[in-house]
């Protein structure tokens, strides 16, 4: 894939005054803390800006500055659209019309299973997270402020896992280094992020402990969570997010799943792995994708029938 430059991007940018960002349905740290941060540069530079999601902002992320601008999309085409953490356009879910209207695109990434969508793309598979690629394009603008060094910061908290998964890099403390050099508490933003949780993602926590399933030698785990186990505890779908890396923090354990039904037969899968395994092979077995120790799609069918072809799978590529 021919990917553009950030200073092609950023002359686009500053070229347009109307522009919509976007991220992708169910937005996790990352999409956010990177969208919001490229809104809050482009108020700054005196843009209209207005930032997109086809879904609510999760309770965990609503301390994140700005974050109550997000909305659904308005019936009005604009100028420039750039989606952030989006590895296809589907992800973008019912954004997608709208993005689309817009005169142009830009589409900036981190995943390798990216396909391209926009006019103009940047993606670099070997960041730890979107909030990477938009630091680089923030120092382009010369943008940067205490809020989007935050939101930044947030983003790659998230999606490292506190700096703790193997797409940590020495660039990604060099670059986390540089964000804490603003004025912004960072042991605070952590804390909020990462480590804080409710009373019903804990009890959601605690029964998705006690239905953990170990196979082959204790190598592949699987949770499976049913419309029950939320309504019991309380939590919301994206209470789940995050609940299969206590699955791959087991010793043995070589490939994690975690299956949260969202309908009848309809199931969120997020998918770990250690080591060369890599996770987007069995992703894209469903049509999914993502980074080669973490990925995730949408599966259809029945709950028992599903886990036993992911074993399968993962099976597969541990023998």
């Amino acid at each position: 894939m021919h990917n553009n430059s950030i200073s092609e991007i950023a002359k686009q940018i500053s070229h347009a005054s109307d522009i919509a960002v976007y991220c992708h349905t169910n937005p996790d740290g990352d999409a956010l803390g990177s969208m919001l941060a490229l809104y809050v540069l482009l108020k700054n530079k005196g843009k209209t800006v207005v930032c997109y999601c086809d879904t609510p902002v999760p309770n965990k992320y609503k301390c994140m500055y700005a974050s109550e601008c997000v909305s659904f999309p308005e019936k009005r085409v604009h100028q420039l659209a750039i989606s952030v953490d989006c590895s296809d356009l589907d992800r973008l879910g019912q954004c997608m019309k709208s993005f689309l209207s817009a005169k142009s695109q830009i589409a900036l990434d981190h995943h390798a299973s990216f396909k391209r969508f926009a006019g103009l793309c940047f993606v670099d598979p070997t960041a730890s997270a979107c909030a990477e690629v938009v630091y680089e394009l923030a120092k382009e603008l010369k943008g940067m402020d205490d809020h989007v060094a935050e939101l930044l910061f947030s983003g790659i908290v998230t999606d490292t896992c506190c700096f703790t998964l193997p797409n940590t890099t020495k660039r990604t403390h060099d670059i986390a280094r540089a964000l804490l050099e603003y004025d912004f508490d960072g042991a605070d933003v952590i804390y909020k992020v990462f480590r804080s949780t409710t009373v019903e993602r804990f009890k959601l926590k605690a029964i998705a402990m006690s239905k953990a399933r170990f196979f082959h030698d204790n190598r592949i785990a699987v949770i499976a969570l049913t419309t029950d186990d939320f309504a019991k505890s309380g939590a919301a779908q994206s209470d789940s997010e995050g609940i299969v890396n206590e699955l791959v923090d087991v010793d043995s354990v070589k490939v994690a799943f975690c299956l949260s039904q969202v309908g009848t037969h309809n199931f969120k899968l997020s998918i770990r792995t250690k080591g060369d395994v890599n996770a987007i092979e069995i992703a894209n077995e469903f049509g999914g994708g993502g980074h080669k120790n973490a990925a995730g799609c949408r599966v259809n069918g029945y709950m028992e029938d599903i886990v036993e072809k992911l074993v399968r799978l993962a099976s597969n590529l541990l023998y």
